[in-house]
């Protein structure tokens, strides 16, 4: 489902995925539970792909940042006031 994850790599997503492409509706996406935060290694190998860093990193004052070719500019701004001390529900939906 999700390009980029810190699921165990049998953890993929693929039945969702697989209903998808078959025209099913999906819905309530969101509700799908994920660790927002993690580090992102662009081009990275699989085994070297990112790997999940603490939330507390937004606490001390960490950035959540669109990819550099989406402009590289924070985004939580447009989803909660609280910004990246929003809670984890709200951060994986943005």
């Amino acid at each position: 489902v999700y390009r980029y994850t810190t699921n165990p790599e049998t953890s993929t997503g693929d039945g969702i995925a697989m209903a998808w492409r078959a025209g099913c509706r999906v819905a309530n996406m969101e509700f799908i539970q994920f660790h927002p935060t993690c580090l992102y290694v662009p081009n990275a190998k699989p085994q070297d792909r990112g790997f999940l860093i603490t939330e507390a990193l937004r606490g001390e004052g960490g950035h959540l940042k669109l990819p550099e070719h989406l402009g590289g500019a924070r985004f939580m701004a447009a989803h909660d006031e609280r910004m990246e001390l929003a809670p984890r529900d709200i951060v994986a939906r943005a």
